[in-house]
């Protein structure tokens, strides 16, 4: 290689420069904390408590950064190990405790774990016993609650659906008298009430009119008090007998009067119906209902009284 030749690459290698790193792609915040606890939790074996500490502390405070309670437990359990190593005994106490609003029912291995570490934690757990007891507690009502809400979809699974059966009643009813309308719309003691009112009141003004027209006929009769008096001559005004033209006149009053009454009471009982009126109701569970025809109106028993259904 000449000289004009390797002069000439070092110039090509000055002109390029130094070559720029490649940047590490940024991880996620997730799989930093993970990495953190890795590196804690080698520190912690290491018994390198000290480290351990600084470590695992941001994992923890202000905020938890750890997406796993499984790891949130590991965390606060060798954090809490440290700070006994360390000689930080109230440090220690609140990661224990903590420790415990995770996870009640955890508790360190006297086989595994240092005495000194079973039995700090012994104590935390014996003056807390009252907390665990309580958080215990609403920890069985949550998971009791949770166990009653998977029963209740099971069951709601395994109901057959809601079937709705309604009587369907017709206007028109509500014109009827005698309390038509008052038993259709589920008032019994109205619609007799009713009943037995317009039912006399018909049967006196109907009784009275048959009693007058069989009795007196179109023209009641006028007789002459005076017997001396022939029938060819006309009777004077004072002999004339008006017992009859009297009574037939009484029991068209009768007559009148009853009738009026009826109808008004038949015209109360239907603005009664009118306002009580509920086009729909639906029928209590064991209404008989026929099954002769699936659709349409039809005649029926109902706990109303007898009225008429609309199946649909």
């Amino acid at each position: 290689m000449t000289l004009a030749t390797l002069a000439a690459l070092a110039g090509a290698l000055i002109a390029a420069g130094p070559t720029a790193p490649v940047p590490p792609a940024p991880s996620s915040p997730a799989a930093s904390a993970r990495e953190a606890l890795d590196r804690g939790r080698t520190a912690f074996g290491r018994a390198e408590y000290q480290r351990a500490i600084e470590v695992l502390h941001p994992l923890l405070y202000p905020d938890v950064l750890l997406d796993s309670e499984g790891d949130v437990v590991q965390a606060r359990r060798m954090l809490g190990v440290a700070y006994l190593f360390e000689n930080k005994p109230d440090d220690a106490r609140r990661e224990f405790r903590k420790l415990l609003e995770l996870r009640p029912d955890y508790r360190f291995d006297p086989l595994l774990d240092p005495q000194r570490v079973v039995d700090f934690f012994n104590g935390v757990l014996k003056e807390e016993e009252a907390t665990i007891a309580a958080m215990e507690a609403r920890r069985r009502q949550r998971e009791k609650i949770e166990e009653d809400k998977r029963k209740q979809q099971a069951m709601r699974l395994r109901l057959p659906p809601l079937v709705l059966r309604y009587e369907r009643h017709s206007f028109a009813v509500n014109f009827i008298p005698f309390g038509a309308g008052q038993f259709q719309n589920g008032q019994r003691r109205k619609g007799w009430l009713f009943f037995g009112a317009e039912a006399v009141l018909a049967a006196t003004s109907v009784g009275a009119f048959i009693t007058n027209f069989s009795l007196y006929g179109l023209q009641p009769t006028r007789h002459c008090n005076d017997p001396t008096i022939p029938r060819e001559v006309q009777c004077p005004a004072g002999s004339i007998d008006h017992s009859q033209e009297d009574t037939s006149r009484t029991l068209l009053g009768i007559q009148l009067a009853s009738g009026g009454l009826f109808f008004a009471v038949a015209i109360w009982g239907v603005i009664d119906a009118i306002h009580n009126f509920q086009p729909e109701v639906p029928l209590p569970d064991g209404a008989k209902v026929s099954r002769a025809d699936p659709s349409g109106a039809r005649l029926m028993l109902s706990p109303n009284g007898f009225g008429a259904a609309w199946a649909f």
